[in-house]
Order: C-alpha cells, then structure tokens, then sequence
C-alpha cells in the first residue's frame, strides 16, 4: 500500500464531496412540472449522524497523533520504541515515520472513507445514480479478475503487470497481497448480484422481454471464479458462503412474492447453455493445483498447518496486547511496530525468521488495539445508527441493497481471521456498499417499492 495512491484517493473524496454540495438549480424541465427551485445540500450533511461521528473519530485519531507514547528510531538494520511520557489521559500513539506507517496515514485513510460515504449521503438523488456506480464497481472488478486470469495463465498469479511501472512489488491483479485481492474481488461480486436482483424483479414487475440480469449474474459468477485463482482461502470461504445464502435468500424472497415473468424461458435457457459451455472451456485452460494443494493442507493439517497454526499465534499476541491496551490504544496504524513486542512471548510465531508481522490477522482485535475505548465506542455508535436504519425501512427484503449489506457481511466475516479492511481499496468499497445500501431504502422508502 503506497502512499501517493492513499493521498490520490484522500484527494478524489475531497472533489467527491465539494461536488456533491454544490448547490443545484431545477427549472421546470426538471422539477416534474414545479415550480423552478434551488437545492441546498449542506443542511442534509449537518442532519447526518455518521458524519458527526466520523469528524468525532477524525479528531480522536489527531490526538493520537499529537500524543505520541513511543517513538520509532531505527538503523539500517533494527527498528526499536523509546518510550516518552506524553499526557496520559489522552489517547496514545506511536511517532513513526510515513514510510513506516503512522497515525497521520490513518487520517488519510479513515478521512477517505468519512468523505466518500458522506458524498454518496449528500449528493445522490436519484436511484439510477445508485444503479450506475454499482456497475462501475462490477466493471472494474471484473476488469482485476482479469488480469487474475491472465497472470494465472502466463507466469504465475504473482507476477507484477501491467503496473511494474509503479511499484517493484509483486502483484496478484492491481494488489500486493493476494488475499486482499481475494477479499475485493468477493465484496465486488454482490454489487453485481445486487443489480442482477433488482433489474430481475424490475424486469417482472414491468412485463420486459429481456433485463440485464443475465449478464450480470455471469459477471458476478466470474468474479466468483476469479477469487480462487488469487489463492485466498478465506475470501473463498466467505464468499462461497455468501452466495449460497444469497440463493437461499432469493428463492425465499420469490416463493414469498410470486410474479409472472415475461421473459422467453427458452432465451433463458440457451443463455444459460452459452455461458456453461464458455465456463466449462476456460476452465479446460486453467490449473487449479496449486488451489487444491492450499485448501488440500488445510484440510488435511487443521490448526497444525503452518498459516492457521501462525495465526493462531498471533491471534494470542494480539489478545494480549488488546488487554494492556484497551483505554487509549496504541495509534490507529500503529499496531505494527509495538506488536513485536507481545510476539516475542510466542517465539515460533516468526518461523525461525521467516515472517514478520504487521497486522493481527483479525481485524476485530487490531482495531480495538489501535483505537482504544472511546475510538471503539465512536465505531460502535455509526453501526447502531446504520442497524437502526436498515431495521426501520426493513432492508432485509430490499432487492438492491439486501445484497449489498451480505456482501459487506461476508466481508466483515472473512476480517474475523484475516485483515481486509485493512486494505484501503477494501475499506472504502465496503464503506461505500453500506452508504449506497442506506441511501437506496431512503429513495425507495419502506419495503421494495416499484419506482425507478
């Protein structure tokens, strides 16, 4: 994760949402036959209660910057923390350089999610604008399983193309660590399940022929496709999990709500029989035995394989860490450099040397460690607001955003034993589902409606 694409990425959601509270003037032609008028955005932003919390939890992660408890000093060869006093009833934090990671990188990265879910919050009106960037996340995910495929094909998922040219790292599709690559991939197929859903039902509800579903649905199974080849077996599970739930949800949802279909089930069929027969092909041209062989030892070893078994180790620093740091944290992006210190207490979990760790491998508890009591808290009220919300427009029945809420479940899954929303491509995609999710029951109101 490099900082040029943290700060470009920091920069797009400042546009985002200076964009989004632009006031916008409506004549006659667009007003419905109105009378002319002028929006203001801003009162709506003030209105939202996870904007004042993320602001909360900026400022929170601030202070943790200008309280340093350690700081970092390093020769070419060893890192080491001196400790300094700091205020110690303020929240903690490590002074680290930039290229190390610091707090000032979490800013820019938790101040990248803040802005952009507030921008979807503002700024978009109208459900086609939803349905829009759904497609543009599916497209471009399916654009990186492509690549997958293609470095599957040619000299192993590792190799770094096409963007040599910006990182000597190498790359399973656009990403450095593969499981990351996984987990996008995985959250990136239920925006398309959810298009698939909705244009599904909008397709039955008003006598169409033909919908976009078909193809969707093929994009969402490509996709499906795609996480296995970047060797991930958690994003795997997950998403195989999530998908069957999803299809179990589905049928319910129509055995509940029957609707007569217009569509030809013969053009069904033969589309079906097309994308089988494609399907059946490539895989004719791909080598899953280095698949096989990462779920065969696992399946096969348990906890005694050596990824599980480390993990489990780590799982155990990292619990201890969280018992001696649960008031004020050690510093949002911080984790990485005091938890050497809980790790020496489980000495194999280094492999004689061979691995270092950065993050726990749980999302769940690395968060809480660098954020402390009341940075959890602050996390804690933005999803009693967002479950409250789903709950009151009872979201569970909701063609387009159902979906999308067990995709960002799944993903909250796969992040109790790996860590991606530590990826910030993950973090503000999985962030932005749950934005459009609530900003759909909104603009469609209680239930699934049948406006467009």
């Amino acid at each position: 994760m490099h900082a040029w694409s943290q700060v470009l990425s920091l920069g797009l959601s400042v546009v985002e949402l200076s964009v989004a509270l632009w006031p916008r003037a409506y004549d006659a032609s667009l007003s419905g036959g109105l009378d002319p008028f002028r929006l203001t955005m801003w009162p709506k932003l003030v209105r939202f209660p996870v904007f004042w919390i993320g602001l909360a939890l900026l400022g929170y992660v601030v202070l943790q910057a200008c309280n340093p408890a350690w700081i970092y000093a390093q020769t070419p060869g060893y890192f080491w923390l001196v400790r300094r006093p700091g205020v110690p009833w303020l929240p903690a934090g490590v002074s680290a350089p930039s290229d190390r990671f610091n707090v000032w990188r979490a800013v820019i990265i938790y101040g990248s999610v803040w802005l952009t879910g507030c921008a979807i919050w503002v700024g978009l009106t109208r459900r086609v604008s939803i349905r829009a960037i759904l497609g543009v996340l599916s497209a471009n995910a399916c654009v990186i399983g492509a690549v997958v495929i293609v470095q599957h094909l040619g000299a192993g998922p590792r190799t770094a193309w096409p963007l040599a040219f910006l990182t000597d790292k190498s790359l399973t599709g656009t990403f450095i660590y593969e499981n990351h690559a996984g987990a996008y991939l995985a959250l990136a197929a239920f925006p398309a399940m959810a298009l698939a859903c909705w244009f599904s039902d909008h397709g039955r509800r008003t006598m169409m022929k033909s919908t976009p579903a078909g193809v969707l649905v093929m994009a969402a199974m490509f996709l499906a496709v795609c996480v296995p080849l970047t060797l991930s077996r958690g994003a795997s599970v997950s998403l195989g999990v999530g998908m069957l739930i999803f299809v179990g949800w589905f049928l319910l949802r129509r055995w509940l709500r029957p609707m007569p279909a217009a569509t030809n089930p013969r053009v069904t069929a033969v589309v079906a029989l097309v994308f089988a027969v494609v399907a059946l092909n490539t895989f004719r041209h791909l080598d899953f035995t280095e698949v096989y062989t990462r779920f065969d030892q696992m399946a096969s070893q348990g906890v005694n394989e050596g990824s599980v078994h480390s993990r489990l180790l780590a799982r155990a620093a990292a619990e201890d860490m969280l018992s001696a740091n649960w008031v004020r944290g050690v510093g949002a992006g911080c984790f990485r450099h005091l938890f050497p210190g809980y790790a020496r207490n489980y000495p194999e979990i280094y492999d004689h040397g061979n691995l270092f760790w950065e993050h726990a491998h749980c999302d769940w508890l690395e968060i809480p460690i660098e954020l402390g009591l009341v940075g959890d808290l602050l996390l804690l009220a933005a999803f009693v607001w967002w479950s409250f919300w789903f709950v009151r427009y009872r979201t569970w029945w909701s063609s387009l955003s159902a979906p999308l809420l067990l995709g960002c479940l799944q993903t909250g899954v796969h992040a109790a034993f790996d860590f991606p929303l530590q990826c910030p491509a993950i973090l503000v995609t999985w962030a932005s589902m749950v934005a459009l999710a609530g900003k759909w029951t909104e603009l469609e109101g209680r239930g699934d409606g049948e406006r467009i």
